[in-house]
């Protein structure tokens, strides 16, 4: 591995990189009912680094590099779904060998990188909402983690129907009522 060194500083900086934590416990399956620890290929906690996005910053999943499970020296780039990470920060690249998994182009600027790890930080869930007498859906805004009762998109007022590990799904119809409880006490005959 080859780091520059400055005299008085010590390592010298290649530049800012987005960092992140694989998530101990990850849902997959149908409505993420299956838990698993860490990913395929990277274990729970495993710190990977987030290459510069060349896409939407909404998109839900990034490229990453990081060392394998097991006894990895070597890193390894891969796209993956970003609500696999957690504990976003921003950290210094020190490694010619990680830059240059990275891309070997030019990293995040400071700015860039503190508004990602801020977006990134608060837990959210894709959304969709239901069009009104159709079996249609239209992705929407990402909500907080959990989701509110109602939403407004376009103005318009949608309520809640159905969320799950991966996004939440509102319907323009409020919910049902439930019914009143029985009355309680001796019954007349």
């Amino acid at each position: 591995m080859m780091v520059a060194m400055t005299d008085e500083t010590g390592p010298e900086s290649l530049g800012l990189c987005v960092v992140a934590n694989v998530a101990r416990e990850t849902s997959h399956g149908d409505g993420g009912l299956e838990i698993r620890t860490g990913l395929r290929h990277f274990a729970p906690g495993a710190k990977v680094w987030i290459a510069p996005l060349r896409w939407d910053g909404g998109s839900p999943s990034v490229p990453v590099v990081g060392r394998r499970r097991g006894n990895s020296r070597r890193y390894s780039a891969m796209v993956i779904p970003r609500r696999f990470l957690e504990n976003f920060r921003v950290r210094a690249v020190y490694s010619s060998a990680l830059l240059s998994a990275l891309g070997g182009g030019p990293l995040w600027t400071e700015e860039r990188a503190e508004s990602y790890v801020r977006y990134w930080g608060t837990p959210r869930l894709e959304t969709q909402v239901e069009v009104e007498g159709t079996d249609y859906t239209r992705w929407a805004p990402p909500v907080t983690d959990p989701p509110p009762m109602e939403l407004e998109f376009e103005s318009a007022t949608y309520h809640l129907a159905h969320f799950n590990a991966n996004r939440a799904r509102y319907s323009p119809l409020p919910p049902p009522l439930e019914p009143p409880p029985p009355p309680v006490g001796p019954t007349g005959s």
